[in-house]
């Protein structure tokens, strides 16, 4: 009777999950799979020969694709740690009481819930060469112009990445993010115990003694969701690059200087939608997503034990 019971609980469990499984299945298993299948065969339009794994071979040595890899990794890198400090430095102001508190979580929120596109063409306006107002405001404190998206210099050296255009496409990127990162913060601020924060101060703790051992080790679920999804969503980060870096209007199907903005994202729409290399674009892809799912896993090995739940 009991087993019967569990049997009849179990289906009705998985009736319930069923539509979100549909929903997976038919927008993320399937197109994974039929990238992969893509990526076997020479696909240009039409599908051609099969190639079985010389697509991949190509790709690992394919100086493009490793660059746009380089590329990413600096972008994840110059982005995700400042736009997670910056957010929890935000979070720990607003939990403060202050006055018009709500109305400045409003605010810092607003350019996450904004249309990425949007975004893109305004920053790219302010950051235009020719009457942009970075170079306006750099011309008033009476230093050079600059060509900012057109620039493919490296703001370390010539060769070396990142790339001033790159460099203003992560500013962007982390202002972007920033209010998301920030409510986030809040939020496992909020669910902190009080009596944890009471009782540590009552034995001493206070400012950055109490922020390190009381309230940073609390917040580590939260931070290391946010490295996560900070993490996977810079990796595959799209939009603000392709905007920014011109948008196939400045140069060509897939916009960038010289290739300097050129992150993993742009190369494999730059082989599929712009050189119709089908079945090479869905080799990279299904790369990426591998790499992608590493460094997940990386993270999660990493951080994983470091993370302090409180029951």
């Amino acid at each position: 009777m009991r087993a019967r019971t569990r049997r009849r609980e179990a289906a009705q469990g998985y009736l319930f999950l069923a539509p979100a499984l549909l929903l997976i299945v038919a927008f993320h298993v399937w197109p994974a799979l039929y990238a992969f299948y893509m990526s076997l065969f020479r696909w240009e339009i039409a599908q051609e020969g099969f190639l079985g794994l010389r697509n991949y071979q190509r790709l690992a040595v394919d100086a493009d694709f490793l660059r746009s890899l380089l590329l990413t990794f600096v972008y994840v890198v110059g982005t995700v740690p400042v736009e997670m400090a910056i957010g929890l430095a935000l979070a720990l102001l607003l939990h403060q009481r202050l006055r018009l508190r709500g109305l400045f979580r409003l605010v810092y929120f607003v350019p996450y819930v904004t249309s990425q596109v949007a975004v893109a063409l305004v920053w790219g306006w302010v950051f235009n060469s020719s009457y942009g107002v970075a170079n306006g405001i750099l011309v008033a404190l009476g230093q050079p112009e600059q060509r900012w998206l057109l620039e493919p210099r490296g703001i370390f050296g010539a060769n070396v990445p990142p790339s001033l255009a790159l460099a203003a496409i992560m500013l962007v990127t982390v202002w972007f993010y920033v209010g998301f990162h920030a409510v986030v913060f809040l939020s496992g601020l909020t669910a902190i115990p009080e009596e944890l924060v009471d009782a540590a101060r009552i034995d001493g703790a206070a400012g950055v003694a109490l922020f390190r051992h009381i309230t940073f080790p609390l917040l580590s679920p939260t931070t290391f969701f946010l490295l996560l999804v900070a993490t996977i969503g810079a990796m595959t980060s799209f939009n603000l690059v392709y905007v920014m870096g011109g948008g196939g209007q400045t140069f060509g199907c897939a916009g960038n200087p010289l290739g300097t903005t050129q992150v993993a994202a742009l190369y494999v729409f730059d082989r599929f939608w712009c050189q119709t290399q089908l079945g090479y674009a869905s080799a990279a892809a299904f790369v990426l997503g591998l790499v992608v799912l590493a460094i997940t896993a990386l993270n999660g090995r990493l951080f994983s034990r470091r993370v302090v739940y409180v029951g």
